[in-house]
C-alpha cells in the first residue's frame, strides 16, 4: 500500500516543478545555459591564449560536443531521471576536459567555478550519490591545476583560488540540496492527515493521477477502483466513549486500511470518519478484494464496523477524459454504493458498477 512512498529524488522535483507550471520555464534555462557555455568554449578555444596541441584542442571539441548534446537534450523533452543523469555525467566531463586542456593553469583554475552549474544541478535534481561523484571530479581536476599552478612559483595563489573554487561547488551543492530537504519534509507533512498519517484528500487525488498515467503509459488496459470507506456508528462511539476515543478509533482503522489494502493501493482520509482508497486492477471483479476491508475493521478491539462503497472506470476510458472530473464521478457514485451498504445493514461492501 502506499504509505507515503517516496519517489526518486529527480522525479520528486519533477512533480514539484510540474504542478507549478514551470517545467517548459527550467527547459529553456538549463538549455540556455548549456548553449552559454558550449559558446564560451569555443570562444576560449580560438581566442589567442587557447590550446594549441593537437590533444589539447581534441579535449576542447568534445566539451563542446557535450555542451550542444546537452541543449539538443533539454530542447527536445523533459529527461527521464537516467537522461538527466547521463546529461549530468557529460556535463561534469567537458567541464573537465576544458579545464584540463587549457594551458594557463591560473585560468583554468578559476575556470573550475564553471563546474557550480552542474554542482547546483545535480543537487536541485539528484541524490547524494550523484553529488558526490560530481564533486569528486571537481576536487580532482581543481586540485591538479592547483599543483601545476604550485609547480610555477605560485603556490600561495593556487591554494588560495583552490580553496574559492571549491568553497563555491561545495556551499553550492549544500546549500540547494539541504533547502529541498526542508521543503520536501514540509511538502510531505503537509500532504498528510495529522491525526492517521494517511494521505489528505488533495495528494490522494495528485497520487492516483500519477499512478494511473504510469500505468497508462506502460499498458493501457485494466481499471481505476476507488472505495469510499464510513465508519458505522461512528458519532455514537464518540458521544459514549468521548473524542479521545474516537481518534483511537481513526488511527485503528487507518493502520487496518495499510495493512489489508493491496501493495499498489492508494489509501487517505478525507475527513471525519470517511477513508478513501484506490487501487489499480486488471478485472472489474476485483472489487472483492473490498470485502476484505470490512473484515479487517469488524475484527478491529474497536465498537464499529465498516460500510463501503465502490465503483470502477477502465483506463482507457479515463485518458479519453478530464481526470478530475472522472474522480469526481467515481467517488460520488462510490458514496451512493456506500449508502446503499449501510442501508443494508452496514459492516458491508457495495459495488455501483464500472462508469463509462
Amino acid at each position: 500500500m502506499w504509505r507515503g512512498r517516496q519517489l526518486e529524488h529527480f522525479e520528486w522535483v519533477t512533480d514539484f516543478l510540474e504542478a507549478r507550471n514551470a517545467l517548459s520555464l527550467t527547459r529553456l534555462f538549463v538549455a540556455a545555459t548549456a548553449t552559454a557555455m558550449s559558446v564560451a568554449l569555443l570562444v576560449l578555444l580560438f581566442g589567442s591564449g587557447g590550446p594549441r596541441t593537437q590533444p589539447a584542442q581534441t579535449m576542447m571539441w568534445l566539451a563542446v560536443g557535450g555542451g550542444v548534446a546537452g541543449t539538443l537534450l533539454w530542447l527536445w523533452r523533459w529527461p527521464s531521471r537516467r537522461q538527466s543523469a547521463a546529461f549530468a555525467a557529460i556535463t561534469t566531463a567537458s567541464i573537465a576536459l576544458a579545464c584540463l586542456a587549457y594551458p594557463d593553469p591560473l585560468a583554468a583554475l578559476l575556470g573550475c567555478i564553471a563546474f557550480t552549474t552542474i554542482a547546483g544541478y545535480v543537487a536541485f535534481f539528484h541524490a547524494a550519490p550523484v553529488i558526490r561523484g560530481t564533486l569528486v571530479v571537481v576536487v580532482a581536476v581543481a586540485a591538479t591545476r592547483a599543483v601545476e599552478l604550485a609547480g610555477e612559483g605560485r603556490a600561495a595563489l593556487a591554494i588560495v583560488d583552490l580553496f574559492l573554487v571549491l568553497q563555491a561547488n561545495i556551499a553550492i551543492t549544500l546549500a540547494i540540496h539541504g533547502l529541498l530537504r526542508t521543503v520536501k519534509g514540509d511538502l510531505t507533512v503537509a500532504n498528510l492527515d495529522p491525526l492517521t498519517g494517511l494521505l489528505n484528500r488533495r495528494a490522494f487525488r495528485r497520487q492516483v493521477s500519477a499512478e494511473v498515467a504510469q500505468r497508462h503509459d506502460a499498458a493501457g488496459d485494466g481499471y481505476l477502483l476507488v472505495g469510499l470507506i464510513d465508519l458505522d456508528g461512528f458519532k455514537s462511539l464518540n458521544d459514549s466513549l468521548g473524542h479521545a476515543a474516537g481518534d483511537r478509533a481513526l488511527i485503528a482503522v487507518a493502520d487496518a486500511l495499510r495493512a489489508s489494502a493491496a501493495s499498489t493501493a492508494v489509501v487517505a482520509r478525507i475527513g471525519g470518519e470517511e477513508f478513501l482508497i484506490a487501487d489499480l486492477v486488471s478485472s472489474h471483479r476485483d472489487v472483492l478484494i473490498c470485502q476484505h476491508i470490512c473484515t479487517a475493521i469488524d475484527e478491529l478491539p474497536i465498537p464499529t464496523t465498516a460500510s463501503v462503497g465502490t465503483a470502477c472506470m477502465k483506463l482507457d476510458a479515463l485518458a479519453r477524459g478530464d481526470f478530475d472530473e472522472a474522480m469526481d464521478s467515481l467517488i460520488s457514485a462510490a458514496d451512493m454504493a456506500m449508502y446503499r451498504a449501510k442501508r443494508n445493514g452496514g459492516n458491508q461492501c457495495n459495488h455501483h458498477g464500472t462508469l463509462l
